[in-house]
């Protein structure tokens, strides 16, 4: 597929230097916007670093990010450049006491995957392209972001992809493997997506499925790959017990609804809690256009206990964070944690799509003194194997 796509710039450039290896780094930008330069060179470094490890050389010696008025904001990937928005990055604030997510180091992660998804390997024009350009790309942005700034930096992005993903959702929605222009599956529901199976199957078994399908597509030519081609590489990346979550995330348009209900603690005298958290459990998918269906569960979902957080309604360090075989209904779980929690709860880091996810952790209510009785539950704390 022949893409004719490119980018003219022309101003009075200041330009901010830097290299990785023997690759030459540029920013060219307005000489007042010079808030998050650093940001941009140290995310283009740790992209050139993941990418290169984990899928191969890129095939240039320079790197350009060129900065444009704000009369949109976009950024876009070419050849050695990086077309990005003054409004969009430059000039971006990012407080991290305000729970900001770093959107210039995201954005410009995002733009040099596509040195890869989208440059390297092009996709068919056909329904589910953006799966192999945009979604790998935000793929690939979450995994340098996680490594430069921890998982906090990355579970802020992805609320914002949820809470835009939840709005902009419509009776017309297809599956991520279908899409067509639908840019808030692309961006939105993709990086959900991705990350969940990253979470459930693990990053190394989800990068090796990458590189099989980029080496077998990489600088091809016709017949060009579709989405067809890399979801059978997941697919083989992805164990049997898992592949239903495979289909949810990708084949299905599927919604789950998980809530603790409850949660009780108790010690058992030995220094350690019992903890039985009570919950209710569904799923539906959509079935066609404006209709879903209930959906039995019976899937692996992350059951966590929590010690108390400094922070106002956050979630303390996970005292026991495992998956657990979940079915549809009312059901409990009881774990024995090493020391007295604070919360309790059904997919705390959201890997699912929950269009109620506030009510996914409850606190946990202790009592005082120790009991010889387990008390009922539908588990004994032991965690299913995936």
């Amino acid at each position: 597929m022949n893409q004719n796509s490119y980018a003219i710039f022309s101003a009075d450039y200041a330009v901010h230097e830097a290299s990785w290896n023997d690759v030459r780094i540029q920013v060219y930008y307005h000489r007042n916007h010079v808030f998050n330069l650093d940001r941009m060179v140290r995310s283009a470094k740790a992209s050139l670093d993941y990418c290169t490890q984990n899928f191969g050389p890129y095939p240039h010696r320079q790197v350009r990010i060129v900065e444009f008025p704000r009369y949109a904001n976009f950024a876009s990937a070419y050849p050695t450049t990086i077309a990005f928005s003054e409004g969009f990055g430059f000039l971006a604030r990012v407080d991290d006491e305000q729970g900001h997510v770093d959107t210039p180091f995201a954005v410009t992660a995002h733009e040099l995957a596509h040195q890869w998804w989208g440059h390297q390997v092009v996709p068919a024009d056909v329904q589910g392209a953006a799966m192999l350009t945009e979604i790998l790309a935000q793929y690939c942005a979450m995994m340098v972001m996680e490594k430069t700034y921890g998982r906090t930096q990355v579970q802020r992005f992805l609320g914002t992809m949820r809470t835009e993903y939840l709005n902009r959702r419509n009776k017309h929605e297809v599956p991520l493997l279908v899409m067509s222009d639908q840019l808030y599956l692309a961006y939105q529901k993709g990086a959900i997506a991705m990350y969940a199976l990253r979470e459930y199957i693990g990053e190394e078994q989800v990068n090796a499925a990458l590189r099989r399908f980029l080496e077998e597509h990489r600088f091809g030519g016709p017949p060009y790959p579709t989405s067809l081609d890399l979801y059978r590489e997941l697919q083989a990346s992805t164990p049997d017990s898992l592949q239903y979550l495979l289909r949810d995330l990708f084949e299905a348009i599927t919604l789950w609804d998980l809530r603790a209900t409850g949660a009780r603690a108790e010690p058992t005298g030995t220094g350690e809690w019992r903890v039985t958290l009570e919950l209710v459990a569904s799923k539906v998918e959509v079935v066609s256009v404006g209709q879903q269906a209930d959906v039995p569960m019976d899937d692996l979902v992350e059951i966590g206990i929590f010690a108390p957080s400094d922070q106002k309604d956050g979630l303390g360090d996970p005292l026991h964070l495992e998956k657990h075989r979940i079915r549809s209904g009312k059901q409990s779980i009881t774990v024995t944690v090493s020391r007295k929690p604070a919360r309790a709860g059904i997919d705390p880091n959201h890997l699912l799509l929950d269009r109620q996810s506030e009510d996914n952790t409850v606190e946990v209510k202790a009592t005082k003194t120790a009991s010889s009785a387990v008390g009922s539950s539908s588990e004994s704390g032991k965690p299913a194997a995936t």
